[in-house]
């Protein structure tokens, strides 16, 4: 019975540094007990919370990752750190720890519905921040509870001034800021992830050479256990947030070079108050280039994170050579059989920023996009067929007034010619283009499901004969650069039998059938 609540508690040291499960948690933990008031701070911080949240009625399956709890668990060791276990500070940490808990539940709603982003550790920087700076004017805890710390330095002497400078870094995540503390950290990095062990390294000698460079001494960059921030850095975006690749490990080393000058500007102004840095500088730089390479589409952010970067690694391969289609799946924008006129890359259009774009027309047993001379929009097979939502969502944008043009004739000024653009709730926008005058049916702010009318295929804007244009991009405004997209639930087919296609993307001169699900056969 016990043991899902002690797997929770274990869970929340191993989240602190993006892993999971007992080994990794139970040796971190055991290495906190090198100091007890900072082992039991935590320990009691992470219970309040725990017992806190069951009070309220969250659910058990909430708690059990160490998710909502590891924020506390690092208020606790802050204030172990600081202060010497008694009933005075007891009751502090709690207070902090359940504080700690509200935060993390608030901000992480926060982040990921508006910003799309993680909450990192920063519910632990403004609660530990206020814990101590409130603390100050609490003069029984500075009295009774002021403690020295002098112990554990017999190892400093006998080490490479960079290793010392490393493992005490490393131990300090845990305000456990040793030599001993930070070979826990190692060994559990060597045993779990060679990759976050690779990049911790790596991160932290980056960091403290710029510093050294900087300060023109390395025996004070190396001194610095503030240093920790690089490695939490380079393992963050290196292999948690961002699928393990040379790409990623480039883009880690890029914000590690630009950490150091924020590091120092942080140690500066929170001097000023008597407060550490804690993990700001880790928390700013991260969320910030993660929040950018999601507003520019980069490829390879994680989707779904598995543990580890090794499982997420072979998670993303798996998933690639299985599914040659992406996230951001949509239906075809109609019913029929339709001819890929222009695909990604084509030989028109779809160039450079706005390369991922699919041009739609149907084409006879001779590969003719009309009939007769095809003088006439009549004469085309594809004017006038209902165009359909490729996705459910809102819809932000309408133009419905541009007048067809003759065959042959394109529309320069108003490229898009009529179109609607949707928001889909998985954060991007489709846009679908050149419709027939007048023919759009749904409005501006209106909810619109996969399947539901749209309106007419016509020759408006930029279009030299009836086709329906459809790109995905990341912002509402036109012209905007487009990004990967695919189709789910279709089939092709050239001079063979149909082949199904369950996300993928059809090739130019493929045609495709749409596959919609029938609700006649749903059991009722």
């Amino acid at each position: 019975m016990y043991r899902k609540y002690i797997k929770a508690i274990i869970n929340s040291y191993s989240e602190i540094i993006f892993l999971e499960g007992y080994f990794p948690g139970g040796i971190l933990f055991l290495s906190t007990l090198i100091n007890p008031n900072v082992g039991l701070a935590g320990l009691v911080c992470v219970l309040s919370s725990y017992v806190f949240a069951l009070a309220i009625g969250m659910h058990k399956e909430f708690l059990k990752s160490g998710f909502y709890t590891y924020n506390p668990l690092l208020v606790g060791l802050s204030i172990g750190y600081l202060f010497k276990l008694n009933l005075l500070t007891t009751f502090f940490t709690i207070t902090a720890g359940i504080l700690a808990f509200v935060t993390t539940l608030a901000l992480f709603n926060i982040f990921s519905y508006y910003l799309r982003l993680p909450v990192l550790s920063v519910p632990f920087v403004l609660v530990s921040s206020i814990a101590y700076l409130a603390s100050s004017k609490y003069a029984n805890l500075f009295v009774n509870s002021l403690y020295p710390h002098s112990f554990l330095k017999f190892m400093e002497n006998k080490v490479p001034l960079w290793f010392a400078g490393l493992t005490k870094s490393l131990g300090a995540i845990f305000f456990s800021p040793h030599i001993i503390s930070g070979l826990f950290f190692l060994l559990v990095l060597l045993f779990t992830s060679r990759i976050l062990l690779f990049l911790a390294i790596l991160g932290y000698l980056e960091g403290t050479f710029i510093v050294g460079i900087m300060k023109g001494s390395f025996y004070q960059a190396f001194y610095d256990i503030n240093a920790f921030n690089f490695a939490l850095i380079a393992m963050a975006i290196g292999g948690v947030f961002l699928i393990p690749s040379p790409k990623s490990y480039f883009t880690a080393m890029t914000a590690i070079a630009v950490s150091p000058f924020l590091l120092e500007s942080a140690k500066t102004f929170w001097s000023i108050y008597g407060l550490p840095v804690f993990t700001l500088p880790f928390n700013i730089i991260t969320l910030s280039f993660v929040y950018v390479l999601g507003l520019v589409g980069y490829p390879y952010l994680t989707k779904i994170y598995q543990g580890t970067p090794e499982k997420t690694l072979d998670y993303y391969l798996s998933h690639l050579f299985r599914f040659k289609g992406t996230e951001r799946t949509l239906t075809l924008p109609f019913s029929g059989k339709w001819t890929i006129w222009q695909g990604i890359n084509g030989k028109w259009t779809h160039k450079g920023p706005w390369r991922y774009a699919i041009d739609f027309v149907i084409t006879d047993e001779k590969k003719q996009t009309y009939k007769g001379h095809g003088n006439s929009l009549e004469d085309y097979y594809c004017f006038k067929k209902p165009i359909l939502s490729p996705t459910r969502g809102r819809v932000i944008k309408v133009t419905n007034n541009v007048p067809d043009n003759p065959p042959g004739v394109t529309d320069k000024e108003r490229i898009w010619g009529n179109m609607v653009i949707i928001y889909d709730d998985r954060g991007f926008y489709v846009v679908i283009a050149h419709f027939l005058q007048d023919s759009i049916k749904v409005k501006e702010g209106e909810w619109v499901e996969r399947g539901q009318m749209l309106g007419l295929c016509g020759n408006s804007g930029y279009s030299p004969q009836p086709h329906i244009h459809i790109h995905v991009q990341l912002t509402p405004k036109l012209p905007a650069p487009t990004v990967p997209f695919s189709f789910v639930q279709y089939f092709t087919q050239n001079h063979t039998k149909p082949v199904y296609r369950a996300n993928c993307l059809p090739k130019e001169g493929e045609q495709v059938i749409p596959l919609y699900t029938d609700k006649a056969l749903d059991i009722k």
